[in-house]
C-alpha cells in the first residue's frame, strides 16, 4: 500500500511548477493559484488583490470579448457539466511589444463528490518562434526554386530574340556577344539562386553602388520604350547577384503593369532605397495581398514580389509597397545598414 501524500507537500509541489496553474470548482470559481500563476499577473500588470481567486473564471473569459477567451469558456463549462475530460488550446498571448503563445491544458477532477478542473498554461513561445522561422524558410525555399522558372525568362527572351537574327543577314558579332552576355547571366543566375536556396542566407556580401546595379538590372531587363531615370545614388553593402535581381523584378514589373513607355525612377530614402513608375499604381487593399506569402504561388505579380521579399528578408531589410508621386507604384526597401552617400 502506498504511503498516504502530505497535502502539504502537494501544495509545495504546485506551488514549484514553472508554469500557471489554477483550479475551479463547479461553478467556474477559482479556488486555488499557484505561484507561477500569481507571478505571471504580476509580471503583466494584473491589479487583482488575489489574482482573481474567488472569481468566476467563466464570466472573466466571456466578458472579455475575446474569440479565444469564448473558446476557453465553452471548454471549461463543457469540463465541469461532464460532457468532456479534457482539452487543450494552443493561443497567442500578445503584448504590444512582443509576441508569446501558450498551450492550456485542462482536465477534470473529482473530490468529495465535487467536480473541479484544472488549468495549467504552459509557455511555448520558444517553439511557436521555431516552427514560425522553419514555414519562413520552407516559403523561401518555394519561392527559389520558382525563381529558375521566373527569372531566367529575360535571358531566354533575349537569347530567343537575337537567335532568331541569326538566320538573316542581320546578324553581326554585337548579336553574338548579347547571347553570350545572356547565357552567362543565366549561369549566374542559376548559380546564385541555388546557394541563397541551399543556405537560406547571404554570404557573398560586398559594397555595392546603386546607380551601377541598378543600371545593369536595367540592360538585363526587356524595357521596350521605357526610361529610367535614377535620382539619388549611395553605395552599401550586399549581395550583388542577388539584389539585381531585386531590381531586373521591379523593373519588369513596371513595365508589365506601366506599359511599354513607363518611366522608373530609383532613388534613396532616409533608411534605404525606392524603386518608383508612373504606371497606374497598386490599389491599397491589394498592397497588403501582394506581400502575403500565399499570394506568391499562383500569380505572376505576386511570384516576382515575393521573389523581391525573399531577398529583402535575408539581407534583414524591410520591403514595402506605396502610391508614387504620379498615382503610380512605388516600392521601398528599408533598414540597409551601412549606408554612404557617393
Amino acid at each position: 500500500m502506498s504511503p498516504e501524500v502530505d497535502p502539504d507537500l502537494l501544495h509545495i509541489g504546485f506551488h514549484a511548477l514553472p508554469f500557471e496553474v489554477a483550479l475551479v470548482d463547479e461553478t467556474g470559481q477559482i479556488v486555488f493559484a499557484n505561484e507561477a500563476w500569481k507571478a505571471f499577473g504580476k509580471a503583466n500588470g494584473a491589479t487583482h488583490d488575489t489574482y482573481w481567486i474567488g472569481e468566476n473564471y467563466l464570466t472573466v473569459c466571456r466578458q472579455s470579448d475575446d474569440p479565444v477567451a469564448t473558446t476557453v469558456a465553452d471548454s471549461l463549462d463543457a469540463l465541469l457539466t461532464g460532457d468532456r475530460s479534457h482539452f487543450r488550446l494552443e493561443y497567442p498571448c500578445h503584448p504590444p511589444d512582443d509576441q508569446r503563445w501558450f498551450l492550456l491544458e485542462a482536465t477534470t477532477v473529482a473530490h468529495d463528490e465535487t467536480r473541479y478542473a484544472i488549468m495549467a498554461h504552459v509557455d511555448i513561445t520558444a517553439r511557436k518562434q521555431a516552427e514560425l522561422q522553419r514555414d519562413t524558410r520552407i516559403e523561401q525555399l518555394e519561392t527559389i526554386v520558382n525563381v529558375l522558372s521566373h527569372d531566367l525568362r529575360n535571358p531566354l527572351s533575349i537569347i530567343r530574340g537575337y537567335t532568331e537574327q541569326l538566320g538573316t543577314a542581320e546578324a553581326d558579332s554585337d548579336a553574338v556577344a548579347a547571347i553570350q552576355e545572356s547565357t552567362d547571366r543565366m549561369a549566374e543566375l542559376i548559380d546564385t539562386t541555388l546557394e541563397f536556396a541551399r543556405t537560406q542566407g547571404v554570404d557573398d556580401l560586398t559594397q555595392v553602388s546603386l546607380v551601377t546595379i541598378a543600371q545593369e538590372a536595367w540592360d538585363q531587363t526587356p524595357t521596350a520604350d521605357a526610361s529610367l531615370e535614377i535620382e539619388a545614388s549611395l553605395s552599401f553593402v550586399a549581395d550583388e547577384h542577388l539584389l539585381q535581381q531585386v531590381f531586373e523584378n521591379l523593373f519588369r514589373n513596371a513595365v508589365e503593369h506601366g506599359g511599354p513607355s513607363v518611366t522608373v525612377w530609383v532613388g534613396t530614402t532616409d533608411s534605404g532605397i525606392y524603386v518608383e513608375d508612373d504606371g497606374p499604381g497598386i490599389p491599397a487593399d491589394k498592397r497588403e495581398r501582394l506581400l502575403d506569402r500565399d499570394v506568391s504561388q499562383d500569380a505572376k505579380t505576386g511570384l516576382g514580389l515575393a521573389i523581391v521579399r525573399a531577398i529583402v528578408i535575408a539581407h534583414d531589410w524591410s520591403f514595402s509597397i506605396h502610391e508614387g508621386r504620379n498615382g503610380g507604384a512605388r516600392f521601398e526597401i528599408s533598414g540597409i545598414d551601412s549606408i554612404e552617400e557617393v
